[in-house]
């Protein structure tokens, strides 16, 4: 193995630490690739894994530029370093529409005729027709074959996601471009190909298109190509891990007495995991990059961004993304093209954010007959990912008001747990649930744990999910601050006489129409609306005011008319309900019932309201939940380090629009070892 510190002006094999660049010699697994019967190949690889580096090594060694490899393993083979025509392209360019990406790749293929000056051999109206003349064109001025190294194919389709109608369009052209590559009179002429993107999906869904491709993603031949594997991280930073630690001790983020492998162990604990089937495991290049470069730990990978495709379908199918299942996926499912009907698992590995944990070898039956096939497990390949998942997807379903007061609110959640203060947690779990505005109501329990879950997580809290023990398992576990740890049981119920409740807002409703003073209920759907409708809509509809006509009986008026027309009738009725409880007496409620033929049980602890029997009904869930918790033995597997507990039943119902809290009485005082905790995530 090699490892070179260069000047600036030679190869750009890794980004700039300080004044220099560090490179390890990959050329050893170039060779083979090179060198293989194979000739055409795909690769897939998480943003920032160095792909677009591999195609530029790839470029000089075709280029037959030697001299650029003095001292790396490659000069020292028996590799001749043919000089080949070169066509580089990369997708990365505007496509926001068909059209738009058309003359975007006619001006890049034309740009790659002139610079070997045959454009005037080169013909073609579309993008594909060039691209076979220009190769066509290239091998017959050398007397070669063409090199053909394509970067980021998979650019226009997924950075378009959001508009379906554009994405399908763009993969329409680059389906019938790519299928270039494979035409008789075109085929012959290439002796490489090299296509790189993040996702393997634009590449199936071209049907047709490039299938003669060698797709190598999944190969443990090549699991070391991009990033650095444990022996270059030793072989190019070992000098540094002295100078770095004592910078991280001078800093407070490592313990005065740390020692090199101690921080070469949390190194790898951050940084490491990546692999793509094989024994080799890699490191994430640019977050280590950036380490040694900073001098600190954090999520640098996560917070460089996400790739467009993976935001796309976070939004359409928020719920999937709070916790993909991560096992059983067959090499057929990873094969698979509709984005929108693939499980989470195989975007996310894709993506960077899984990444193989096992493999085997399973008998399924295709088309009647049995075959073998992968079965791939995945797994959060480090720390950066397992601490930055969450607070990144947030970043997707939440607008940026609620992820700021998500963040602003954290310490204030954890000292109302640490004081047992089961009203100011019942207040901030319905503030949080109501701002998840992308999901559809849910309808099971489990999607109101991965809600609860993926608050605390989003809040950086220390989460440990469906803790088994000896008497049952545990929904959720929170580690607080001082080996404190707090006990969740959820309980969901999904109708709770629901449906009498709407029926009792709709008559209250109507007694609010008989009986209040228009400017009172203007006033009060004026409160409704200001809540409901974000401050461009409320300008607007203020803005139909004029100077002299401003006062707050017509901003009132104005709008309760737009609450009318845009609110649901449902959230109308109940507040007008909640108006007509608060502002008449019961007498008088009571006597307008008679008039409209109706008989409703106004007292508090009535079925008929929604404060009074269905927060009983909640309440009473609540304190079985904590007596279940308090009678097994939940505890048990966090003996090992638990010095108090605080036990808390959370019962959530109707998509947060009732949260009951409720902490139990008395802490426990643990002091007998137990089998080390599972943590999920």
């Amino acid at each position: 193995m090699t490892m070179k510190e260069i000047s600036l002006n030679d190869l750009p094999f890794w980004k700039i630490i300080d004044q220099n660049i560090f490179y390890v010699d990959k050329t050893k697994d170039i060779h083979h690739l090179v060198t293989r019967p194979e000739k055409n190949f795909f690769l897939s690889r998480p943003r920032r894994f160095g792909k677009s580096l591999l195609l530029y090594t790839l470029e000089e060694l075709f280029s037959g530029n030697r001299k650029r490899f003095k001292g790396l393993w490659i000069d020292q083979s028996d590799y001749a370093f043919p000089r080949l025509p070169v066509l580089f392209l990369s997708l990365s360019l505007d496509s926001d529409s068909p059209k738009i990406l058309k003359e975007n790749l006619m001006t890049d293929l034309s740009e790659i005729a002139e610079d070997y000056n045959i454009q005037q051999k080169v013909k073609g109206t579309t993008p594909a027709i060039y691209f076979g003349s220009l190769i066509r064109a290239l091998s017959k001025d050398s007397n070669s074959e063409v090199a053909v190294l394509i970067d980021e194919y998979d650019a226009p389709v997924t950075s378009q996601m959001d508009d379906q109608e554009v994405a399908e369009a763009n993969a329409k052209i680059l389906r019938q471009f790519f299928a270039t590559l494979k035409k008789p009179k075109v085929l012959p002429r290439i002796g490489f190909t090299m296509i790189i993107g993040i996702t393997r999906y634009a590449l199936t869904s071209m049907d047709s298109g490039p299938n003669h491709l060698y797709d190598i993603s999944i190969n443990p031949d090549f699991a070391g190509l991009c990033g650095f594997t444990l022996e270059e991280f030793d072989s190019l930073f070992a000098d540094r891990l002295k100078s770095t630690l004592m910078s991280l001790k001078n800093s407070g983020e490592m313990d005065p007495l740390a020692s090199l492998e101690d921080l070469r162990a949390k190194i790898f604990h951050w940084y490491d995991g990546y692999n793509w089937g094989g024994e080799t495991r890699v490191l994430n290049p640019y977050s280590i990059l950036h380490f040694f470069k900073k001098i600190s730990f954090d999520d640098y990978w996560i917070q460089s961004g996400r790739p467009g495709h993976l935001t796309a379908l976070i939004k359409k199918r928020p719920l999937d993304f709070l916790q993909p299942d991560l096992d059983s996926i067959l090499s057929s499912e990873l094969r698979k093209s509709d984005l929108n009907k693939l499980a989470t698992a195989p975007v996310l590995f894709h993506s960077g954010y899984l990444t193989v944990d096992s493999v085997k070898i399973v008998k399924v039956k295709v088309k009647g007959a049995t075959e073998p096939e992968k079965l791939y497990s995945f797994r959060l390949p480090n720390h950066e990912v397992t601490r930055g998942y969450y607070p990144d997807y947030f970043s997707v379903i939440l607008d940026l008001k609620s992820r700021n007061e998500l963040k602003a609110k954290a310490e204030i959640l954890q000292q109302a747990f640490l004081a047992k203060d089961a009203e100011k947690v019942s207040s901030m779990f319905r503030d949080f649930i109501s701002a998840f505005t992308y999901y559809q109501r849910p309808e099971a329990e489990r999607n109101f744990h991965l809600i609860v879950q993926a608050i605390l997580m989003g809040m950086n809290f220390t989460v440990f999910s469906e803790v088994p023990s000896s008497k049952g398992r545990l929904d959720l576990s929170v580690e607080l601050p001082g080996q404190v740890y707090l006990i969740i049981e959820l309980k969901y119920r999904s109708k709770l006489d629901q449906d009498r409740i709407l029926k009792v807002n709709k008559i209250l409703a109507t007694v609010a129409r008989n009986c209040l003073p228009k400017a009172t209920r203007y006033k009060s759907l004026s409160k409704l609306a200001s809540a409901t409708f974000d401050t461009n809509k409320i300008e607007l509809i203020l803005s139909e005011l004029d100077d002299n006509e401003s006062s707050e009986d017509n901003e009132n008026f104005l709008l309760a008319k737009a609450a009318l027309k845009s609110i649901p009738a449902k959230d109308i009725d109940k507040t007008l309900a909640s108006l007509v409880l608060e502002k008449l007496s019961r007498d008088l409620i009571e006597k307008e019932l008679i008039n409209l033929g109706v008989k409703i049980d106004l007292s508090p602890d009535s079925q008929d309201l929604a404060g009074g029997r269905i927060d009983q009904i909640l309440t009473r869930i609540a304190q079985l939940a904590l007596r279940d918790i308090t009678q097994k033995d939940y505890h048990g597997p966090f003996r090992l380090k638990a010095k108090e507990f605080i036990d808390l039943a959370l019962v959530i119902y109707d998509h947060g629009s009732q949260v009951k809290a409720i902490f139990g009485q008395n802490t426990s005082k643990v002091k007998d070892p137990s089998p080390k905790r599972r943590k999920l995530v």
